[in-house]
């Protein structure tokens, strides 16, 4: 269309040249009949603005899919091209982060017979208004393996890695060395507790604890970065539990011991006491017998006295089986499975950046698609 002159078009439409120009300009609006001239004087020139007009995806605030289809369809080569290229990119970005490896320990509670054996005697102890401290103490092992006492050991000890080289946790995340910034400043080095606090906190996100309320199972899962190191410090961690728990469990017992001698020793006198009343209230009363009187508070005393009995007799049962829980150290957890250096990595997850990078990809590029066109 660029090759028609404008006299030519004027002499078609049937106007002057100047008001051909004034068409062009804007100046002037063409008739109906002028258009229709027009059309039929060059057909093709409606067909070409056909052509320019393209298919819109949003029509009237609709996505047409159709369109979005074909537009896609015919990008598709740059669409997974992008897509292959994001996958190797994320997949060779994983092999920059540091590898993790996760060791795990299982432990069980053993069965507790000895509070059942003194149910008895704190049944006793109640009814005589004392209050007997309880054996069967229920712990928080998540509580326990996050604390700062089995913290604080694990950080102060040395363990072997697979490169037979002895390093503690610091070491390990190099924490102990000082910042870059650290460069520009005359004094240098770093504070020993703000790493040791730093260390602790990092140690606590590397430990997990897993328990299930209905068996009782207990898992503990180390992740650090050397797979032996993970597997030393999670049976280490299972026997810190079990030695803290048992250590608990014998104070509790010893205290237990104390408190039943003490009340023995005390019902031991009043049984005397009452024992002695009884013979001078039979020295002086030889013929209670025969007195109804007499007999009422000879019975009374005598129920006294094999009261006191019973009592006796119990709190020396209980503190013969104190005496032997004391000695017999039952554990109260048991190690299930001990933890093992894990032969492969748990992170990074090299699948998950494969997918990641790829979804990521295409949809990079399928909105760039879009947008362009």
């Amino acid at each position: 269309m660029n090759d028609i002159r404008q006299e030519d078009m004027a002499d078609q439409l049937g106007v002057s040249r100047a008001t051909l120009i004034n068409y062009e300009k804007g100046h002037t609006t063409i008739s109906i009949d002028g258009l229709a001239r027009l059309k039929e004087a060059y057909p093709e020139f409606d067909d070409q603005n056909e052509m320019n007009e393209k298919p819109k995806i949003i029509q009237d605030n609709i996505i047409d899919f159709g369109v979005l289809s074909r537009v896609l369809f015919s990008q598709r080569k740059k669409i997974i091209l992008t897509t292959i290229l994001a996958a190797l990119l994320g997949t060779g970005a994983s092999f920059l982060f540091t590898k993790y490896y996760a060791a795990q320990i299982s432990l069980y509670p053993a069965k507790k017979d000895f509070g059942q054996n003194l149910g008895q005697f704190q049944s006793l102890a109640s009814n005589f208004g004392m209050n007997m401290p309880n054996s069967d103490q229920d712990f928080n092992i998540s509580d326990v393996v996050q604390s700062n006492l089995i913290a604080n050991k694990i950080l102060n000890k040395k363990w072997k890695s697979r490169s037979n080289e002895y390093i503690d946790l610091k070491s390990l995340w190099q924490l102990d060395a000082p910042p870059w910034y650290l460069f520009f400043l005359p004094t240098g080095g770093g504070d020993d507790s703000f790493i040791h606090e730093k260390a602790i906190k990092y140690l606590g996100n590397q430990v997990n604890v897993v328990e299930d309320r209905q068996t009782g199972l207990i898992k503990i899962n180390v992740t650090l970065e050397d797979p032996l190191v993970a597997a030393t410090v999670a049976n280490f961690i299972g026997d810190q539990v079990q030695l803290y728990i048992q250590k608990e469990n014998s104070a509790q017992t010893a205290k237990e011991k104390l408190f039943i001698s003490d009340r023995l020793s005390l019902v031991k006198v009043e049984l005397e006491a009452l024992e002695l009343k009884m013979k001078n209230f039979k020295e002086r009363n030889r013929g209670y017998e025969d007195s109804p009187e007499l007999y009422m508070i000879f019975s009374r005393n005598f129920r006294e006295v094999e009261a006191k009995k019973q009592v006796y007799v119990t709190l020396q049962q209980q503190l013969e089986l104190a005496r032997i829980e004391e000695v017999k150290q039952t554990p109260i957890l048991h190690i299930l499975d001990h933890a093992v250096p894990p032969s492969r990595k748990s992170a990074p997850n090299r699948f998950l950046f494969l997918v990641f990078s790829a979804a990521f990809g295409l949809c990079v590029s399928t909105l760039v698609t879009v947008f362009k066109y």
